[in-house]
């Protein structure tokens, strides 16, 4: 299927490794032309070749995305060398984990700006850029707790479905000027992270890698952790010409583990 995306450019947040690597190597694969940050350089640069191997043009940027001057620099040199934004998948790490009794004010900060405020500005920096050609696609990526909150992930709960509601109140304006919002939900997926915390804990339990594996998916109903790709497949759909009827939609990708009907 030929998506009609080639020579595009595409803005990734957190793109060196993971999800938003995910989504990366997918959107090159239909010859969109990608702007990989992340805080890392050394990751930064590895994924950058892989990418370029491709067949695209790739910029490397080294950033806080928490902060309002990388935010404005990602925009700037992008423009610079690409002369245009196309294409934004906001992706940012998870706010600290919790209860709401175990946050302090400063941790509310932290999360508030991590998240919510730097999707607003990415969101408010590129939608120019995007207005001038009448064409854009905006996938935020935040987590299943929009659709089903859980108790120990309480800054998450309220700043990730922060974003879920913003993207929902701009989309019917952008959608006459050719530009769609999403959301991407995802579930448990097998990222460098979970399997640093996966041999963590086996090696506190005193268990092989693979016996811990096979305990953590035992409840989820396709028994399985799943592969980043399957999202980033997913993303570069959603940044497709043939996406441009869907706007406004969280959808998850969870492989069943959610229990709502929406």
């Amino acid at each position: 299927m030929d998506f009609k995306i080639k020579g595009k450019v595409a803005i990734i947040g957190g793109s060196s490794k993971g999800l938003g690597k995910a989504c990366a190597v997918a959107l090159a694969r239909e010859g969109v032309n990608i702007v990989l940050l992340a805080r890392g350089e050394e990751a930064l640069l590895q994924t950058k070749a892989e990418i370029e191997a491709l067949g695209v043009d790739v910029l490397a940027l080294s950033v806080d995305m928490a902060s309002v001057e990388d935010n404005q620099r990602v925009v700037d040199e992008t423009i610079r060398k690409f002369g245009r934004i196309d294409i934004l998948v906001n992706n940012s790490g998870g706010p600290k984990p919790g209860t709401f009794r175990d946050i302090s004010s400063n941790d509310l900060d932290d999360a508030y700006h991590s998240v919510l405020k730097y999707n607003i500005r990415m969101i408010q920096s590129c939608l120019p850029h995007m207005e001038k050609n009448g064409w854009g696609r905006i996938v935020n990526i935040t987590s299943v707790t929009v659709k089903e909150p859980a108790p120990n992930m309480v800054l998450s709960n309220i700043f990730r479905s922060a974003v879920v509601s913003f993207a929902k109140t701009i989309s019917k304006e952008l959608i006459g000027k050719g530009i769609t919002i999403n959301n991407v939900a995802p579930g448990y997926f097998k990222t460098d992270r979970v399997t640093q915390l996966m041999k963590a804990r086996s090696a506190a339990e005193g268990v092989s890698m693979d016996e811990y594996e096979q305990k953590a998916i035992q409840d989820f109903p396709h028994k399985r952790y799943m592969d980043p790709q399957e999202l980033g497949d997913l993303v570069c759909y959603l940044c497709s010409e043939n996406a441009k009827s869907i706007t406004g939609t969280t959808i998850a990708i969870d492989g069943g583990v959610l229990s709502g009907l929406m």
